[in-house]
């Protein structure tokens, strides 16, 4: 599957991931705790997630988030540098 964020979006949709209590679910024994519905209304998104694939879009998301924030540092670095000289 494959998404467009606006920058916004994304952070909504990353505050969602992060806010689920997945430690909670792998320790509840009912059916209903082994999937996750995520949705992004937006983008017209809605899938049932097992708790692996939870984690590993929780996991996928937050590295895209920290390349984000590692692209808009150095940039701003460098622009600096590029003012300075």
């Amino acid at each position: 599957m494959q998404a467009s964020f606006r920058i916004q979006d994304f952070l909504n949709f990353r505050r969602f991931i992060n806010n689920i209590d997945i430690h909670s679910k792998i320790f509840d024994l009912s059916d209903d705790s082994d999937y996750e519905f995520v949705e992004a209304p937006q983008l017209n998104i809605n899938h049932k997630l097992t708790l692996c694939e939870l984690i590993q879009l929780r996991e996928l998301v937050n590295g895209t988030h920290f390349a984000i924030e590692l692209n808009s540092l150095l940039h701003q670095l460098l622009y600096n540098e590029a003012e300075l000289v």
